[in-house]
């Protein structure tokens, strides 16, 4: 059962993606979503150290000429990340980046590491060991 206590930032400039993030995130269960336009808005929302959001999820195209501080969260995933180089400012516990707009999978492991599955629910299979466990056995 996801924690309906995560806070979750999603900030991308084109109000189709941000809807589309959102989208997914409530079909996890996850409803305590701020999504924002702006790196100066998320700037400002991420501005209190001692309050800071569980998630960023921010589009890269945000952050590449940004100036001053460094949006806080406890767990990061940018995307549309070309430069896969060292990060710069404070490093939050989770960093994911990827090189496109993340889908269902992507953004369902991620919440996976940050939140995960209680032990009753029993693992999931991962799709790629799903298809392998159907395949013959090459003796």
């Amino acid at each position: 059962m996801p924690n309906k206590a995560l806070t979750i930032l999603i900030a991308d400039e084109q109000h189709l993606q941000r809807l589309y993030i959102e989208k997914m995130l409530n079909q996890l269960g996850y409803h305590r979503i701020v999504p924002v336009q702006t790196l100066e808005e998320v700037q400002i929302l991420t501005a209190i150290p001692a309050e800071p959001f569980d998630v960023l999820i921010i589009n890269a195209g945000l952050v590449v000429h940004a100036g001053g501080p460094q949006p806080q969260a406890h767990h990061v995933l940018v995307y549309d990340h070309l430069d896969m180089g060292a990060p710069t400012g404070t490093t939050p516990a989770v960093l994911v980046r990827l090189p496109g707009v993340p889908d269902n999978i992507n953004l369902e492991h991620f919440m996976d590491i940050i939140d995960p599955p209680d032990a009753t629910q029993g693992l999931r299979v991962l799709p790629w060991l799903r298809e392998l466990s159907r395949r013959p056995v090459a003796v």
